[in-house]
């Protein structure tokens, strides 16, 4: 009885709004990867997700606030999976494990990818008001492989000489350029791209003089 009431009973105000605002950011997802940014407008986004045109300006104000929830919407979803295959791993591993990671997750939501790029390089525009929503994304995942840098450092199994935050910057440049150019060309074997970058941060990473625990 309590799961047929349940069933029928009205949706309060707050699920009713997250309903509205995630079936939006679905919309605005789908716009960007079929019209980009110029024709992800407010008012597409309103009438895609299937609610009234002003909707969209009532719940984000702005075209710029919500592709900020766009953004925090797909840094959401990668963010949790990378934790749930990271977890439990430091140093080294947790840096491979997140390449591995991160292939998979770009295999499986190219859509997400897609637009989490047309809004980064949107974010160039001198009229953004999201790009400081991007730099704080983009600093806490440099942030992260640096921590893992040390990690590794702490127990041997990273080169003590590695620069933890030089080589965050060209570890988190390296995954952006590949994505780019797998966007654009169908040259790009994604998969190959990720291995060898694998590869190459082992060898540039992995100390041959690891401590004994």
């Amino acid at each position: 009885m309590s799961a047929q009431i349940a069933a029928v009973r009205p949706r309060t105000q707050a699920e009713r709004t997250r309903i509205a605002e995630e079936s939006m950011v679905d919309a605005a997802i789908e716009l960007l990867n079929s019209v980009g940014i110029r024709g992800t407008t407010l008012k597409a986004i309103g009438e895609k997700a299937g609610y009234s045109r002003g909707l969209a300006t009532h719940h984000f104000g702005s075209k710029s606030g919500l592709f900020r929830m766009v953004l925090k919407r797909v840094t959401a979803i990668w963010t949790d999976e990378l934790l749930t295959q990271v977890d439990g791993k430091s140093g080294l591993a947790a840096i491979t494990t997140a390449v591995d990671a991160h292939m998979r997750h770009i295999s499986h939501h190219p859509d997400l990818i897609r637009a989490m790029n047309i809004l980064w390089f949107g974010a160039l525009d001198p009229a953004s008001s999201f790009t400081p929503n991007l730099a704080e994304f983009m600093k806490i995942q440099r942030d992260a492989v640096a921590a893992f840098v040390v990690q590794g450092q702490g127990r041997g199994e990273i080169r003590p000489e590695v620069d933890a935050q030089r080589f965050a910057e060209q570890f988190y440049g390296t995954v952006l350029g590949i994505n780019h150019q797998w966007l654009v060309s169908d040259e790009i074997d994604i998969k190959a791209a990720y291995l060898e970058m694998k590869r190459q941060t082992i060898e540039l990473l992995e100390s041959h003089t690891k401590t004994v625990d």
